[in-house]
């Protein structure tokens, strides 16, 4: 009587805590696209509707158009591109997510079917959350995952009938053309079902059983394999995509091993998301490998595959190896543990059995779930508040060149780009086929190629990598996040500004090859009301002007400088100076140096050493031409050991330290880049 009391109960606390669950999935998946590299693929539809053909060669390159390259996700770029064309991008999403939120509801049907319990059933589910949570994308990869929890019950089925049978044909054909790449996972994990029977049977070759599942394992082989060969653009396709893996798999986290997480450089800021998929991999794969050495150890292989279901058991330290392999296959690990779970019920349907345990994985579960929630609503968007209010738009304020886009198809721009290498999609989306690009996801480059790529995303050595890569491949147009000169002066004999705002710079290789888009961005801005009359040379100094009056009329600059003249009329001498030192940075930013260099002087003839606003001092001196000058500040306030000696108002950061170095290069201080220094 007790257990009936309660089961009404725990029906509706699963019932609420899925409906929250799939509320929060929503928001998660149909989420603003935030720098993912959707929009070649439209482009890349597009052009097959245009030509009905699949294209062989890099279409969108800007240095190899006649580069080997074969789509192997053609029909799911049609998709995309028809859907956009005919519904727009809040149709993409919507898709997407609904394919996310159906895989996740196939999910659930089966983890609860097969678990010893709604407890395990549930934390599989949130741990599934918590792997996949990165691949929580506008990309193809939402057809994976859908394909995959389709046929995950017609992989695990002891017997196959013809239904089975003819959708495992049916989607793997379909898939194959969706996303050659995805569809591998189906026959891998066909195969690694057959070498746990086929060792089942190597056991004891007079079991019936073991040689009738064996059967049926391979049918499913075949039904899984050889769909795919014949589809258009698969084996070529395939082909294309592991020759491009090895030189561009250094510019794409993903494919690195999990431990990437663990690395700055690469995932950014250590949260507790990124312990859980960086180290949960590795603690199911030793997990699995101890488990078997324990379980042959115990009764011999013989007795361990006859006693378990060897098939679900080669499978699952398949799904991790995978997992261990790369960051892109870390979800694959919540259904290698499923599979461990379905295989040993008995001992976890008794471990659960008891309150103790039951709490312990509500418990974990219930952190799980607090780690993606914190990782997917507050850390990335802010709050469930801001994350309810971004579903509406299309693109996240910030990640994408939006606005230097708009110009540059104002402008009339044509040629080819050599940009920041997450925005070579969207490029490509705005501009091709007026312009071609250097490189966007599908990593389909050189070697050469790659190290220009990775030189010019160090913004302190940004400089030189762009002349050496322009001395390589001659391109057009430079798109990058600002600045794309750190020290904010470039050589205009080289270079021309065309565009800035606070996220993109747009700048023209000035060339005699280059002419026609340096009269056009000439003729746009004499349009919007600049004086161009001073050609190349005098239109940048005039459009720099421009901004920082537009700046200085920005509300966020008047607040700021009511803020420091409030300081400033201050009694307090430290606050006064706090005041100078900041309506110096507002007037610097304005390119107004030279009152900001009268308020770093005032600041500093206090007498107080203030290493930041002597920095700023030299620096706008050296834009202001005065090189002696600012040599002589640099040396006297920063580099003279009486003054290091002094305690520090304003010590230097990361970034004020590489300024410093670069500058002091340029003005003769040192010789030797900076970066290079130990």
């Amino acid at each position: 009587m007790e257990y009936r009391a309660s089961r009404p109960a725990a029906l509706i606390l699963e019932t609420v805590f899925l409906g929250v669950f799939f509320s929060l999935l929503a928001i998660y998946t149909f989420r603003a696209n935030w720098d993912i590299d959707i929009y070649w693929h439209i482009r890349a539809g597009e052009w097959m509707v245009q030509n009905l053909a699949i294209p062989h060669t890099d279409i969108f390159s800007a240095t190899d158009p006649a580069r080997s390259w074969t789509t192997f996700q053609w029909l799911y770029e049609i998709i995309v591109y028809e859907v956009e064309a005919r519904c727009g991008f809040f149709w993409v999403r919507a898709l997407h997510a609904g394919l996310f939120l159906s895989a996740f509801m196939m999910m659930y049907r089966l983890f609860r079917r097969e678990a010893p319990g709604r407890i395990a059933a549930i934390f599989l589910l949130v741990l599934a959350l918590a792997l996949t949570e990165d691949r929580l994308r506008v990309r193809p990869g939402a057809f994976n995952l859908f394909f995959f929890m389709l046929l995950l019950p017609d992989l695990l089925r002891p017997r196959l009938g013809r239904i089975a049978v003819v959708r495992l044909v049916l989607v793997s054909g379909l898939w194959a053309n969706i996303h050659a790449g995805g569809a591998l996972l189906l026959p891998l994990c066909s195969m690694a079902l057959a070498g746990g029977r086929f060792l089942t049977w190597l056991a004891d070759r007079s079991d019936a059983e073991a040689r009738a599942r064996l059967k049926t394992d391979l049918v499913r082989v075949a039904a899984t394999a050889l769909p795919m060969c014949p589809m258009p653009g698969f084996l070529r396709g395939v082909y294309t995509a592991f020759a491009m893996y090895k030189d561009s798999m250094v510019l794409i986290p993903e494919w690195h091993p999990p431990a990437v997480y663990f690395m700055r450089e690469m995932a950014g800021r250590l949260t507790a998301h990124h312990v859980v998929c960086g180290g949960f991999p590795y603690l199911i794969f030793f997990g699995i490998g101890g488990l078997f050495i324990v379980e042959i150890r115990r009764g011999g292989w013989k007795r361990f595959v006859r006693e378990r279901d060897a098939g679900a058991l080669a499978l699952a330290f398949m799904l991790v190896l995978l997992g261990a392999k790369t960051a892109r296959f870390i979800y694959l690990d919540a259904f290698a543990l499923f599979l461990l779970v379905r295989t040993y019920h008995k001992e976890i349907g008794a471990f659960l059995s008891s309150m103790g345990p039951k709490l312990a994985v509500i418990a974990l579960g219930g952190v799980l779930m607090g780690i993606s929630f914190e990782y997917s609503i507050l850390i990335q968007r802010g709050g469930l508040v801001r994350a309810v209010e971004m579903l509406e738009l299309d693109h996240e304020p910030g990640h994408y060149p939006e606005a230097a886009s708009d110009a540059i198809t104002g402008m009339g721009l044509e040629g080819r780009i050599f940009h920041k290498t997450s925005w070579g999609g969207y490029l490509i989306y705005r501009h091709y086929p007026a312009c071609s690009i250097f490189t966007d996801g599908r990593g389909n480059f050189t070697v050469e190629e790659r190290d220009a790529l990775v030189a010019s995303h160090v913004p302190f050595k940004r400089t030189q990598a762009l002349e050496e890569a322009w001395e390589k491949f001659h391109f057009d147009i430079v798109v990058f996040p600002q600045p794309v000169f750190p020290l904010l002066t470039w050589d205009r004999s080289r270079w021309m500004l065309a565009y800035h705002d606070d996220l993109t710079e747009v700048f023209l290789r000035v060339d005699p090859s280059n002419q026609q888009n340096l009269d056009r961005v000439l003729a746009y801005w004499a349009r919007m009301g600049i004086d161009t009359s001073g050609g190349v040379d005098g239109f940048q100094d005039e459009y720099l002007r421009v901004l920082g009056t537009e700046f200085l009329a920005s509300r966020t600059a008047r607040k700021r400088l009511a803020s420091t003249t409030r300081k400033i009329n201050g009694k307090n001498p430290r606050s006064r100076a706090d005041g100078l030192f900041d309506r110096a940075l507002v007037l610097f930013v304005a390119h107004r140096y030279a009152l900001a260099v009268d308020d770093l002087r005032a600041l500093l003839a206090t007498g107080d050493r203030h290493s930041q606003a002597s920095l700023y001092l030299a620096w706008s001196l050296y834009l202001m031409g005065d090189v002696d000058g600012a040599r002589d500040t640099l040396g006297s306030l920063l580099f003279d050991p009486r003054v290091r000696s002094r305690p520090d108002r304003g010590a230097l950061k990361w970034g004020g330290k590489r300024i410093l170095g670069l500058l002091s290069r340029k003005v003769g201080l040192l010789t030797k880049d900076p970066l290079d220094d130990p």
